[in-house]
């Protein structure tokens, strides 16, 4: 019988439910894809570059940083932000092509 791909451990089921939510909103999907192909941004380019407001996009930054995908540091008077698990790509380009077939 093949080995199952997502397991049965209930802490780590919850977290791959949570980060699957969290990341499956179209707006952090911009996020993401922004950072990915340009790297370090600061709160206002993101905001800027996504088209929607600066409290909304600190809300999905706070979510993406809370499940460790993204990482914060202040540059100045800017808070800039990074992709800190690059394995999410993985989640990302797999979607994408789970989209497009």
């Amino acid at each position: 019988m093949p080995e199952l791909i997502i397991g049965t451990d209930e802490v780590r089921l919850k977290r791959m439910a949570r980060m699957m939510k969290t990341v499956g909103h179209a707006q952090r999907l911009k996020i993401l894809d922004l950072l990915q192909k340009r790297g370090k941004l600061s709160v206002k380019e993101i905001y800027e570059n996504v088209g929607i407001s600066q409290s909304n996009a600190s809300q999905h930054l706070k979510a993406l940083e809370d499940i460790e995908i993204l990482t914060s540091e202040r540059e100045g008077k800017n808070i800039c932000y990074s992709i800190q698990n690059p394995e999410v790509l993985k989640l990302l380009r797999c979607m994408t092509e789970c989209v497009d077939c």
